[in-house]
């Protein structure tokens, strides 16, 4: 079978027994209704960012995790093409489940970027794992994710007037701040985004629903914030063929 290694058909995730199934089944229950949202523990001054670290995960699930007879193994994953983690939940009756998330290399991407990025979606594995969230994550990664990579894309006129702030972008691009596409142009997101389990993947999104917030000690958005919202609803409007925002109501 033949199929684009980013979009695999649903495979088995396990070979367990039905005895094994039951068991883990009720383990996994058992955890989850004890999980709670994960707290900010770490601040990144230079992006004036707060975020849930990888050990504050780790401290908050593994005492849970144990007592109901669950560990968790995660691996890095990955080939010249893309980087990922393969999560295993183990239990204590031999059941286990596993699955890997995969993402894209870029051309030039250093070890210690791919590290960033296992990392990352070590964090978003174990969270998904107990059903909870975690607080600023997403704008968190996508901040080091900005700081780190090469971006070489096409430019995309971007509206500049006296008033509006200045755009956040890389190589004259402005880029989705978070989410599934983060880093990519928000002129090449579709404008509502019909699979439901890609996250804050369309523009309508970012036009409509996301408000930039302040970080850390800033009482104010940052200027890269308003600048994505800035360029999101200008891009929106034109799709919708509506007039472009006042001065007096930018967004």
């Amino acid at each position: 079978m033949k199929y684009d290694k980013f979009l695999q058909p649903l495979l088995p995730m396990h070979t367990n027994t039905p005895e094994q199934q039951t068991a883990i089944n009720k383990a996994l229950i058992g955890f989850i209704s004890e999980t709670s949202d994960i707290l900010a523990d770490d601040y990144n001054p230079h992006f004036r960012s707060k975020f849930a670290s990888l050990s504050k995960h780790l401290e908050v699930l593994k005492p849970l995790l144990k007592k109901h007879g669950l560990t968790v193994l995660q691996l890095p994953s990955g080939d010249y093409e893309s980087v990922g983690v393969k999560t295993i939940i183990l239990h204590e009756s031999g059941a286990s489940i596993e699955e890997r998330c995969l993402i894209p290399c870029e051309k030039g991407m250093s070890g210690q970027q791919g590290g960033a990025i296992v990392t990352y979606l070590r964090r978003y594995a174990l969270a998904s794992l107990a059903g909870v969230a975690t607080e600023d994550d997403d704008a968190e990664a996508d901040r080091q994710a900005k700081a780190s990579k090469p971006v070489a894309k096409t430019p995309v006129a971007v509206a500049k007037t006296p008033s509006a702030p200045a755009p956040a972008v890389a190589g004259g691009v402005v880029l989705t701040p978070f989410g599934d596409r983060k880093g990519q142009p928000l002129s090449s997101l579709p404008l509502e985004e019909q699979d439901r389990a890609v996250k804050f993947g369309d523009l309508k999104y970012f036009a409509t629903k996301w408000q930039p917030k302040p970080y850390g000690d800033n009482p104010n958005p940052s200027a890269k914030d308003l600048a994505v919202k800035a360029e999101a609803v200008r891009l929106w409007n034109a799709s919708q063929g509506s007039a472009p925002a006042s001065e007096d109501n930018p967004f």
